[in-house]
């Protein structure tokens, strides 16, 4: 969209499907049930699962608000001079 490649209306008719697919991926797995203190691989998911869907509409701000990026290259960017210093220490 940043290249005006994309409408926005186009980037979001899209973005819906595969946001709706997602949702409904992420509630069929947080819908099985498991134990209190459960740590089995099955249920790390299902927490993961549960968790992600208390934050989704914010996994998907970079639709909806105009001017927010959806990559994380900023804060990539702004630790990068950190990371090469820890390298070469």
């Amino acid at each position: 969209m940043r290249d005006g490649t994309r409408e926005r209306a186009q980037f979001t008719l899209k973005v819906e499907r595969i946001r709706t697919a997602i949702h409904q991926l992420l509630t069929e797995a947080s819908d099985y049930a498991i134990a209190d203190g459960e740590k089995t691989p099955l249920a790390k998911t299902v927490r993961t699962c549960r968790q992600l869907l208390k934050v989704e509409p914010a996994l998907w701000l970079f639709v909806t608000v105009a001017g927010i990026e959806p990559t994380n290259n900023a804060a990539e960017q702004a630790i990068r001079p950190a990371v090469l210093w820890r390298f070469s220490c």
